[in-house]
């Protein structure tokens, strides 16, 4: 198998031209997001039919047209193994969507009893092949890229498109086709990925006993980290973690204080103010709660566990705790009272 790297204009402009006459490759990204808000785009990792893979790198690449003809051609299936973050780095680098995903991680989901498997097992399960893992660990964006660094990246793609072949023929004698495309199409939308700052507290893992005055409260904190880390380009937690979102909801002035002062990125004293003018009007006690019904919450555990015996894949993918505990309360906004979810599973504690 031959990798070339892709180090200039003319070499991506002869890449895209193969690319014409195929219909599908591999695809994979490498980058570096540790310090930043969204990542940076150091590596793109491609595999044709023919065994071939180009390693093109962004940073020695002046017409970045090129690359978004490539992600944006609704004709060229882009194969890619849990891929909401490399969507999400490309969409960094290009400020365009990807068109035509088939997530690997996503198919073998429905056909594997262990749920969301990295790259190197499914290799190993369906090529019987090792590959070395670590590459995580390595920094993208120093040059030039050692060949250690390039075969580890070819690794990520060269499997892919064998890979897909085999899980839809799975899929299809399984009659679960329409299970992934259903649950691909609803992960890999763009609001799942690219947030929109007003949305962010949906992301949240808040409590279910919140009111509407503390979800509106919940949005306001949660739009106000989102900006603050758009704006100084730097990873939301350096904000506020998500637990710190809900601690500083709850916690007395004091804690508040303390909560505020200890934020590790440098923010403006009217950035501070604009917070505590969201918090002056929370509540003094929020010890209101939803008493758990857990005769109902076990009997739909029993269930869920008997149909992910039935179909054979993980019961977390049909629902997980907060899913149970959610449909529990308000029942019918339960992720799995509708679609494939529904018809193996919620129908059943409806």
């Amino acid at each position: 198998m031959t990798n070339f790297l892709v180090d200039s204009d003319k070499k991506l402009s002869i890449l895209s031209s193969k690319l014409h006459d195929i219909t599908e490759i591999g695809l994979d990204t490498e980058f570096i997001r540790e310090s930043t808000y969204r990542p940076i785009l150091a590596l793109i990792q491609i595999s044709l039919p023919n065994g071939e893979i180009y390693l093109i790198d962004p940073q020695s690449i002046n017409r970045r047209e090129l690359i978004v003809d490539i992600i944006n051609n609704n004709n060229l299936l882009k194969i890619i193994h849990s891929s909401k973050q490399d969507i999400e780095a490309l969409y960094s680098y290009t400020e365009t969507y990807p068109l035509n995903i088939f997530d690997t991680q996503i198919a073998s989901n429905f056909l594997y009893e262990k749920s969301n498997v990295g790259y190197s097992s499914l290799v190993k399960t369906i090529c019987n092949c090792d590959i070395k893992e670590g590459s995580w660990r390595t920094n993208w964006l120093e040059r030039p890229l050692s060949d250690k660094k390039l075969n580890y990246a070819a690794d990520d793609v060269k499997y892919l498109i064998y890979i897909k072949k085999f899980l839809m023929r799975e899929l299809e004698k399984l009659d679960r086709v329409s299970w992934f495309n259903e649950e691909q199409e609803h992960e890999l939308k763009k609001s799942n990925i690219i947030l929109n700052a007003a949305d962010a507290w949906e992301k949240i893992n808040y409590p279910l006993y919140f009111s509407d005055y503390d979800l509106k409260m919940l949005k306001d904190i949660a739009y106000w980290r989102e900006e603050l880390a758009i704006k100084y380009n730097i990873p939301k937690r350096w904000i506020l973690s998500d637990s710190l979102v809900i601690k500083v909801m709850m916690a007395n002035p004091k804690k508040t204080n303390d909560i505020l002062a200890n934020i590790k990125q440098s923010i403006s004293d009217s950035e501070i103010g604009a917070i505590k003018n969201i918090l002056k009007n929370k509540a003094q006690s929020k010890n209101k709660n939803i008493s758990p019904n857990k005769n109902l919450e076990n009997k739909f555990t029993e269930i869920l566990n008997s149909v992910s015996d039935e179909f054979k894949i993980d019961s977390t993918i049909i629902a997980n705790k907060r899913d149970l505990e959610f449909f529990s309360h308000f029942h019918d906004k339960a992720r799995f009272m509708k679609g494939w979810r529904y018809k193996i599973f919620g129908k059943l504690v409806q």
